[in-house]
């Protein structure tokens, strides 16, 4: 008898190519997939604990379920991912509608798990799968499929955990130790992908430049991957500055699938804070992993991420971060206010920035950027730019919106393409956060 499930996901792409992974396993388990909770048998979270919000959404969206399932007791309620990996039992003791809580190894355990609970069990797993080697298999063969639905983009992951050890980080904690892909697996899984007309793919890893298997470096699977027919881009998220090379911003002008576009988390520009995170290298060190790239693509587009507030920030360290977005001149900073999380060392830190300074830095942040991305894209009108389609305006429906190579966001007006295409378009307007533009 066919099942529905909806799968709800918070947080990073890992998350996301998770949650894939875990629709493609209850799909050969006779369930098909919902948008709707409330046409669900089975509903799961799957938890990110890198942000508070994120963890604060997951127990709001518990306490709306448990009065979906007093009208449907046969709902099944489980949480996955990384908060689940770090409450474990407290999830099962603070919200009594959940059957079962799994951790970041355990989801390939779906099947065996959801049996338990159907035996009248609720169910606990997030044992650590030790892994006594840095290179492991870790996706199942039998999972490379594209997610359900008309699609052209997707994600691999080819290492999980981490070995950085920043101080305001939880992953190495949720998700253990770093572990690389056999290169052979990967190839075979973005191989199945672009035979599923996935003409877009996205390598995922928290350091994923820090990738080594079976004598295969980052690299070396880049070239290998670039060489797949078929495939027309690709990309990675996230590297670290400390393991960003020449021969990586070689490869960016060297492989025609390899956009060019890189997103290189700074998190601060004070020398200071930096050490304090534990990022492993000064504001001068990564501007020069800055100029690197683009000494070798004048064009590349760079995104990254920035932490205010962070425990013992002064007014000059902040000031050292304004420094450090006017000389990068980012092409997009996804900037947060430094939030606690339990287990961290950063979060025992004396020096802890009060709300309302971390609120003002946070302002500034953003009106820099605006200020900067606005002088860039009023640089790129008249310029063509090759442009995926992805879906459609939602004010304008018979306008595509689409990304382009350096992953900046446009509205293509007098256009007939559909999602998946691929088109060369002008550059007529630029408006606050994306471009619009015409077929060239």
């Amino acid at each position: 008898m066919t099942k529905k499930v909806n799968i709800q996901t918070f947080g990073c792409q890992m998350n996301e190519y998770d949650s894939e992974k875990m629709a493609e396993i209850l799909k050969q388990q006779n369930y098909v997939y919902t948008d709707q909770t409330e046409d669900a048998d089975l509903i799961l979270l799957n938890t990110c604990s890198v942000r508070d919000k994120a963890e604060q959404k997951v127990y709001s969206m518990l306490g709306r379920l448990k009065m979906l399932k007093e009208k449907h007791p046969g709902l099944i309620i489980g949480v996955g991912g990384c908060v689940a990996q770090q409450e474990g039992e407290t999830i099962l003791k603070r919200a009594k509608s959940v059957d079962m809580v799994f951790g970041t190894d355990n989801l390939f355990d779906l099947p065996e798990m959801l049996e338990q609970v159907r035996q009248g069990k609720r169910v606990l797993r997030t044992e650590r799968k030790e892994y006594k080697q840095k290179v492991r298999n870790f996706i199942p063969e039998t999972l490379f499929h594209s997610p359900p639905g008309p699609q052209f983009k997707s994600h691999i992951s080819i290492t999980k955990g981490c070995n950085n050890f920043c101080t305001f980080c939880i992953v190495p904690v949720t998700r253990g130790l770093e572990v690389s892909r056999e290169p052979e697996n990967i190839i075979e899984e973005a191989r199945k992908l672009v035979a599923e007309g996935i003409v877009e793919i996205c390598l995922l890893g928290q350091n994923v430049n820090s990738y080594k298997a079976n004598g295969v470096d980052f690299v070396e699977l880049l070239r290998q991957l670039d060489a797949l027919p078929g495939l027309s881009r690709l990309r990675f998220i996230s590297p670290h500055p400390k393991d960003f090379q020449e021969d990586l911003a070689r490869a960016f002008v060297e492989l025609p699938s390899l956009c060019e576009h890189m997103h290189l988390p700074i998190q601060s520009g004070s020398d200071k804070i930096l050490k304090s995170m534990r990022r492993h290298y000064t504001l001068e060190e990564f501007m020069e992993k800055v100029h690197l790239l683009r000494s070798h693509l004048p064009e590349a587009a760079i995104s990254t991420d920035l932490i205010v507030g962070f425990p013992g920030e002064t007014d000059e360290d902040f000031q050292c971060s304004v420094k450090a977005m006017e000389l990068a001149r980012f092409d997009q900073v996804y900037s947060f206010k430094y939030s606690p999380r339990p287990g961290t060392p950063a979060a025992t830190f004396d020096e802890q920035v009060p709300e309302e300074v971390k609120n003002e830095r946070l302002r500034i942040v953003l009106e820099l950027h605006e200020k900067i991305i606005g002088e860039k894209y009023q640089s790129m009108i008249g310029t063509t730019q090759e442009v995926l389609l992805e879906g459609f305006h939602p004010k304008f429906s018979q306008c595509p919106t689409g990304k382009t190579r350096g992953n900046h966001s446009i509205m293509i007006e007098d256009s007939t393409g559909k999602p998946g295409d691929i088109l060369n378009v002008i550059i007529t307007e630029a408006k606050l956060y994306s471009l619009v533009g015409k077929p060239f």
